[in-house]
């Protein structure tokens, strides 16, 4: 279900929103927007972000993506004043190769001066979860993309994935380090973490994340979940606190973009897209929240 506004309801929307932004920019990751995920965004859907308060967007992306992305996706999104964040694309290293989504190097131009962040998740069939023994080649992987991001004043944040490569934060912040580029930076996600670490982890993977910490998606969720379901929900729901979560990033020092995750909540929880977007939308702005966000003075 798409949320179509009048002109005067947007821009009545949009006023309030501007006046009660916490300090982190809170943006949408696509898969949030949308049911089936590699679904393009339409008009409705960026009118529906901005009206709602999001800042912006992050996106899913593959090799057939790019084309939307580029060409109809940036225009619509600086219309309604919004940000794209980052754009999710793929590195995979096998033993003795490596493959780089060529979209990358091909639509780099286009995201010049937009501080847009790579998204890179690295997979591989060769090597297991967190085998260091793939460093090396993963390694020149994300140096290649970082190199070919600079030339562009962009930056790269290793994703941590559940099943992937590199599935914990920690293996993105030992391949970040390897990698010995400025450029290179971590994404905290909630749900892979809680998946693959557990809630008991968050001070020191926190911590451990911060000097290179350049992403942070949340989203609801289970502290004990053990499936998609449980462990990504709208952000009213769940048992996992995130109001700690936003207090440690912010005793910490973070002051970075945070996204709301939403991975197949329509399917796995019955929550329409535009519902999710709105209710999550609701938690964030809750008055015991934002003390967590806002500026210290």
């Amino acid at each position: 279900m798409r949320i179509r506004l009048c002109g005067m309801a947007l821009s009545a929307l949009l006023a309030a929103a501007a006046g009660a932004q916490p300090s982190n920019e809170f943006f949408a990751m696509d898969t949030a927007m949308v049911k089936r995920l590699g679904t393009p965004l339409e008009r409705s859907d960026i009118q529906t972000l901005a009206a709602l308060g999001y800042r912006g967007v992050a996106l899913g992306s593959d090799q057939t993506a790019w084309e939307p992305l580029t060409g109809k996706l940036i225009p619509l999104l600086d219309e309604y004043k919004l940000k794209l964040y980052a754009v999710y694309s793929s590195v995979r290293v096998d033993r003795g190769t490596m493959a780089i989504d060529p979209g990358i190097q091909q639509n780099l131009a286009a995201l010049k001066g937009r501080g847009t962040i790579l998204w890179l998740p690295v997979t591989s069939k060769d090597f297991k979860a967190s085998d260091p023994a793939a460093d090396t080649m993963a390694v020149a992987a994300v140096r290649e993309v970082a190199d070919a991001a600079a030339r562009y004043g962009l930056s790269v944040s290793l994703y941590p994935h559940f099943g992937n490569l590199i599935e914990r934060v920690e293996d993105a912040v030992r391949i970040a380090e390897q990698s010995g580029r400025q450029n290179v930076g971590v994404t905290f996600n909630l749900c892979h973490w809680l998946r693959t670490d557990g809630s008991d982890s968050m001070a020191r993977v926190l911590k451990l994340a911060m000097p290179r910490l350049s992403l942070v998606t949340i989203n609801g969720a289970d502290r004990n979940g053990k499936d998609w379901g449980q462990l990504i929900q709208p952000l009213d729901r769940g048992d996992f606190d995130i109001g700690a979560l936003l207090a440690e990033l912010k005793r910490l020092g973070y002051r970075g973009p945070i996204g709301l995750q939403g991975y197949d909540v329509a399917n796995h929880l019955r929550i329409e897209p535009g519902e999710n977007l709105r209710r999550s939308m609701s938690a964030w702005r809750n008055a015991a929240w934002r003390d967590y966000v806002k500026p210290s003075r």
